[in-house]
């Protein structure tokens, strides 16, 4: 059915490149749920980057992961990860603890003030994918995730 869906809308648009069309689509809804996760991100006193981190860590043990496993969850750069880490940390998200296997590393660990508001994030999350989620079937939501990582990976113009 959604496949059908996106054929149809793509029959209608005239000339140009349709991929393209679509991509540039998916940016736009992209831009606007980072714009509604911002909002609700601003009203726990943080922003949406550091609510996403805040969520992630506090789905792992201890809500603590690595800094490597930060920059692969996000695709963000080693740079890109350091500087939001630093961040965090000094507004008192974070922790860096040592890691047990490597002492030359460091892992990012969730502090008692994040893990306040884990609870709210974890609700606003839950009922903003049921939002998204409501109307699809489990057959497009498997279309929609395959097409989705397909174009992640760079394989949809294959």
């Amino acid at each position: 059915m959604l496949y059908n869906i996106l054929v149809r809308q793509l029959t209608k648009i005239e000339g140009g490149d349709k991929m393209e069309t679509l991509k540039k689509l998916i940016k736009q809804a992209a831009t606007q749920i980072d714009r509604e996760r911002e909002i609700f991100a601003n009203s726990l006193g943080v922003t949406g980057v550091q609510m996403s981190v805040i969520d992630f860590l506090s789905n792992h043990e201890n809500s603590l992961a690595s800094q490597n496993e930060i920059e692969h969850e996000f695709n963000i750069k080693r740079s890109t990860t350091t500087l939001m880490l630093q961040r965090m940390e000094k507004h008192g998200l974070i922790i860096r603890v040592n890691d047990p296997k490597d002492k030359r590393k460091k892992q990012a660990q969730l502090t008692e003030s994040a893990l306040r508001i884990v609870p709210k994030i974890r609700q606003y999350m839950k009922q903003d994918n049921e939002e998204v989620l409501g109307n699809l079937s489990m057959k497009d939501v498997n279309i929609i995730t395959a097409f989705l990582k397909n174009i992640k990976e760079g394989k949809a113009n294959d």
